[in-house]
């Protein structure tokens, strides 16, 4: 009896163990299945998702419209839903700022404007620093103007700097707070020691208003921008090395003034960025957010909106490692001038 009380005993005990291994087995399968299911639905993500892409001013305005152009052929290439959400204020620090506050998992979007993104930081005191937008894209770069009206006297740049330099506090010119003009009046100004007088308004439509209706004399406009005036305007120079396509009469600052070496991305640089952390903490989704976007980019059908437009000639697809470096080229550019952008 002891015997076959042993042997049961031992039986049971052997139940016992097969019957752990079994569920750890179950639960190792288990385990398995849901790691194969997150890698799956990772390697397919963004698809069927919503993204929502903040965008730092009022609906409308040029960097609204690019992202809304954009759209349909993102979403074409992403397969997901994209949702636009405009917060406006502040010369886009509100925005700029919120897009900060969101979690880095790459299911939110910026799109934003230098060098208004740099001057939230240097001038108003933002919390984020510069490195902490990672671009996609810096989609445009639409190079500052020096525009006047087609019946204005000056017909060059040569002649509105010495009109200027001859009537002292005079002429008017007209442009927006803590943008790219008041960084090329800066170095106009130091480099030929100009007094004019500064009238600021809250956006590029405004003081075209005001230049067609006489009551300035010049603008910093932008090359895209300024398509608006039509055969009204007269554009006397455009921020680069090369002559601008919409304006090809018109000569680049480095033609006339090559020693102020005034770059080329001096201008409304319209960016698409994501926050540093989903490069490092979400590898596979950023990588499928630059690559949808750029095939989205390069759609024909996307090419041929942009013409229509007009706005091909400021657009391109530079990547995240060249649409950095001028990123951070152009902060540079607000340090060194923070003083012309501050509205006095």
């Amino acid at each position: 009896m002891a015997a076959v009380m042993a042997v049961s005993a031992a039986g049971c005990s052997g139940g016992a163990k097969e019957s752990g291994s079994q569920t750890e087995t179950k639960e190792a399968s288990a385990q398995s299945d849901k790691d194969s299911g997150a890698k799956e639905e990772e390697s397919t993500w963004p698809q069927g998702e919503t993204l929502t892409i903040i965008v730092p001013f009022k609906a409308g305005g040029s960097a609204d419209l690019m992202v809304r152009g954009i759209l349909p052929y993102w979403e074409e290439t992403a397969g997901c839903t994209f949702v636009v959400e405009n917060r406006e204020g502040a010369s886009t620090m509100v925005g700029s700022v919120y897009y900060q506050t969101l979690p880095a998992d790459g299911t939110s979007i910026y799109c934003g404007t230098q060098t208004y993104l740099s001057g939230n930081q240097v001038l108003q005191g933002a919390t984020y620093d510069i490195t902490d937008f990672d671009l996609i894209n810096m989609q445009q770069i639409d190079p500052t103007t020096i525009t006047v009206l087609d019946t204005s006297p000056y017909n060059s740049i040569e002649d509105l700097i010495k009109a200027i330099q001859e009537n002292p506090g005079k002429i008017k010119v007209g442009l927006t707070a803590g943008g790219a003009g008041s960084i090329l009046l800066g170095i106009l100004t130091e480099a030929f020691d100009l007094d004019y007088k500064t009238i600021y308004y809250d956006s590029g439509n405004d003081f075209r208003t005001a230049l067609m209706g006489g009551h300035i004399d010049f603008i910093t406009g932008s090359a895209n921008g300024d398509m608006g005036l039509g055969d009204q305007a007269k554009v006397l120079a455009v921020c680069g090395s090369e002559r601008n396509a919409i304006w090809p009469d018109t000569p680049c600052f480095d033609e006339v003034y090559p020693d102020l070496k005034i770059p080329g991305s001096l201008g409304s640089c319209r960016l698409f960025a994501l926050q540093k952390g989903v490069k490092e903490n979400y590898p596979e989704r950023y990588e499928k957010l630059v690559e949808t976007y750029k095939a989205a980019f390069e759609n024909p059908e996307y090419q041929k909106f942009l013409e229509s437009g007009g706005e091909l000639a400021v657009s391109a697809y530079r990547g995240p490692e060249e649409s950095n470096r001028l990123n951070l080229q152009l902060h540079e550019l607000v340090v060194q001038y923070q003083d012309w952008l501050k509205e006095e």
